[in-house]
């Protein structure tokens, strides 16, 4: 009988104690682990950035107020004098709460506007500046072929706006 016969139960522990491991980390555990060490990180920005936002290199609190400008239409009020000034055409507005939690409401409003990019451009600008409480999530540009022969395309632009503000409850 060889030798190596009678270590061949033992080697093969030993393959599985040491070589397991490492086929287990790589394979099913590290990724794992990676993200959870970027969900950390990413959690611990969150907290320092939670309820400020930079502008002009400072500091300020974000605005929460008491007025839903979304849903009570006061945005729409505010952005229809410049959307007529740059030569804009609204297609389509709707608005809806999104989510009603602990005294906090979440407002979205879905805004279509038909026209140039240079206008598109600074209306977005003017949401960004002029409403700081209302916070642009997601814009979505498209270019429609007109259906008659000759004519020009045209842009248009669906911008998701959100605002969050405090729900006063007696």
């Amino acid at each position: 009988m060889k030798q190596w016969t009678k270590y061949k139960g033992l080697a093969a522990l030993a393959m599985l104690t040491l070589v397991a491991p490492v086929f287990v980390w790589q394979y099913g555990v590290s990724d794992t682990v990676g993200r959870w060490r970027v969900t950390i990180k990413l959690r611990r920005q969150i907290t320092e950035l939670q309820g400020t936002h930079l502008h002009g290199g400072e500091r300020h609190a974000i605005p929460l107020s008491a007025t839903d400008m979304i849903s009570s239409g006061l945005m729409m009020t505010r952005l229809v004098p410049p959307i007529e000034a740059e030569g804009l055409r609204i297609e389509h507005f709707s608005r809806h709460i999104t989510t009603e939690t602990e005294g906090v409401r979440l407002a979205t409003g879905q805004l279509s506007v038909c026209g140039t990019f240079v206008g598109i451009v600074k209306l977005l600008r003017m949401i960004e500046c002029e409403l700081p409480e209302c916070k642009i999530i997601a814009v979505r540009y498209r270019s429609t072929k007109p259906r008659i022969r000759g004519a020009e395309k045209t842009l248009t632009c669906t911008i998701y706006i959100q605002q969050i503000t405090t729900i006063n409850r007696l």
